[in-house]
């Protein structure tokens, strides 16, 4: 005889222990997220995790290992310093009696061995005057003055040279007002005032306002724009410096803000019509360009979950995608039957993973990373479709690696005007170094009011 009670009875406690065991599972899950921080902290190897915040623990590189040993290869040609054929001075060393038996030797040398010394002249401070004649008229009287140099405004002032070489200190070797002030006053004996140097900056920054607008002009022509940004500190708070870029312009600006806002207003990514290569930062896809996504991102993700979770597949995929970049480097025009292999292969390996999320729990980082991957999937994997796309957004984290390295010299910015400054110029001295420029003479061709200007973008 069936007692209805009993299993009545029954059921109720089988839904509670089935409650319990979901609260149970919960916590777990909460347990595990939480010592996954110690166990398989994220660190600059397996996530976008700075390097200056990694745990003291050896990191993996995404580069993998070498069969070269370290230093020199075979092969590799030396270099040495070689004797100049002008040299600026000649220094003559005589010798008049015989090493040997003390006699007399000829006045004129039958010839000579030469070594050459490769030295900085003692340096200091280079002082004109300007002086402009006065003359008076015989016929009307009137007193007639001679014209001083353009610019020449001041009773006395500091010349092109000096202000080239104080901003490229500042803004390429990264040294504070203080440091650049007394490197000057080291170096020729003159201490020049900290204020001297913030309006060196100004005139600078006034300059290039020219450059400014021609580099956004190239980056919009470009078929690939690059965009990034990085935190700042401004007086205990944090600000950012975005970065539009290509393999030959720079532009940077800063701004208090780093999403739609400030996008807005530096202004440049609501006319462009190319495709933006970033890190999936949500307010890019706002704009209704072509997007295409940063695979080192996921890379360094992928290494992180593979680590913490066990995940074969997250190898997998990392594997899959590295390949692919590397058939990429030999041939860019790679046949559409490669891409729907990959894809295919890439998203067996991602489904899986997303078909066994049960939603009545939190999702792991393990899962949110599958989702991202599916959600994205033809973003991820644009490079191999399109040859004119890289595989990643290194361009613009190179561009923006001095920016971080600004910040751990010097130290925060203690207003937003120098920080407009900072961007700015570095803005034009990456630009520079992409092409190969002289940075320390285009400085000083700025305040020659003579920029150097890109020629052509992407």
């Amino acid at each position: 005889m069936i007692d209805n009670q009993l299993i009545a009875k029954l059921l109720k406690e089988v839904e509670l222990l089935r409650e319990e065991n979901k609260q149970f599972k919960l916590r777990v899950l909460e347990l595990e997220t939480k010592l996954e921080k110690y166990e398989n902290p994220k660190n600059s190897g397996n996530s976008s995790v700075p390097p200056s915040q990694d745990p003291f623990r050896k990191t993996k590189s995404l580069r993998g290992k070498s069969k070269r040993k370290p230093g020199g290869q075979k092969g590799h040609t030396g270099k040495k310093l070689e004797m100049s054929s002008a040299p600026d001075k000649i220094v003559f060393h005589d010798i008049t009696n015989c090493d040997c038996c003390g006699h007399a030797l000829p006045k004129e040398p039958q010839g000579f061995d030469a070594r050459q010394l490769f030295d900085l002249p003692p340096i200091k401070m280079f002082v004109t005057e300007h002086r402009r004649n006065k003359k008076t008229c015989v016929h009307c009287g009137r007193e007639n003055k001679a014209k001083f140099p353009e610019g020449l405004v001041q009773p006395a002032q500091y010349g092109n040279n000096l202000k080239a070489l104080c901003t490229y200190l500042q803004n390429y070797q990264m040294l504070p007002y203080a440091r650049s002030s007394e490197f000057i006053e080291d170096l020729t004996g003159h201490s020049i005032a900290t204020g001297s140097l913030s309006n060196f900056q100004r005139q600078c920054f006034e300059l290039l306002l020219p450059y400014g607008e021609e580099a956004k002009r190239q980056l919009l022509k470009g078929a690939v724009l690059h965009a990034d940004e990085t935190g700042v500190r401004l007086n205990g708070k944090n600000q950012w410096v975005h970065v539009l870029s290509n393999s030959t312009v720079s532009f940077f600006a800063h701004h208090p803000k780093r999403g739609k806002q400030a996008m807005e207003d530096i202004g440049v990514l609501k006319q462009y019509k190319g495709t933006l290569m970033h890190d999936r930062f949500a307010s890019y896809f706002s704009y209704k360009y072509g997007h295409s996504l940063c695979n080192a991102h996921i890379l360094r993700d992928l290494v992180y979950v593979e680590e913490a979770f066990e995940a074969s597949w997250a190898k997998e995929i990392r594997k899959l995608l590295v390949r692919a970049k590397t058939k990429k480097g030999r041939d860019e025009n790679l046949k559409k039957s490669y891409y729907t292999k990959v894809f295919n292969k890439y998203t067996s390996l991602i489904r899986p993973v997303i078909k066994n999320y049960d939603k009545k729990f939190k999702k792991t980082d393990e899962q949110r990373l599958a989702y991202a991957l599916e959600k994205h999937k033809y973003l991820f994997l644009k490079f191999i479709k399109q040859p004119e796309l890289p595989f990643d957004n290194n361009q613009a984290e190179r561009d923006l690696r001095m920016i971080k390295v600004k910040q751990k010299v010097s130290g925060c910015f203690r207003s937003e005007t120098h920080a407009h400054y900072f961007a700015s110029i570095r803005g034009y001295i990456s630009t520079l170094k992409k092409n190969k420029q002289n940075v320390l003479e285009n400085m000083k061709n700025v305040f020659l009011e003579k920029p150097y200007m890109p020629v052509t973008g992407e």
